[in-house]
């Protein structure tokens, strides 16, 4: 039994090593929405259906507006597009853009 979960702690640890991806290959998702619950929620469900487990999420409210940046990777161009606009779509999205990851971040 404890070869087998040695086993299974050891590629737990190669699988992490493998995940690392170039720079140039995240997007963020950059959302800007009405004060809603739920918004976050469902930006990351559509995330979520899409098969994708974002590197990294940013959320901040100032003045009435909720901002939230999604960092991901490895997403095709089209289904990029795809999900772009099932974001935007959503009622409480005042807007929504992806740019690349290194100039991404949060309106100060």
């Amino acid at each position: 039994m404890s070869n087998v979960m040695s086993r299974a702690a050891s590629a737990r640890r190669n699988q992490s090593a493998e995940t690392k991806v170039p720079r140039e290959r995240i997007v963020t998702l950059s959302v800007a929405a009405d004060l809603c619950p739920q918004a976050l929620l469902r930006v990351l469900g559509l995330i979520a259906q899409h098969n994708i487990l974002p590197l990294s999420i940013a959320a901040e409210r100032l003045e009435g507006v909720q901002h939230f940046a999604v960092d991901v990777d490895n997403l095709p161009d089209h289904a990029l597009a795809v999900l772009l606009a099932k974001i935007e779509a959503i009622v409480a999205v005042q807007s929504a853009s992806v740019r690349p990851a290194e100039r991404a971040r949060l309106p100060a």
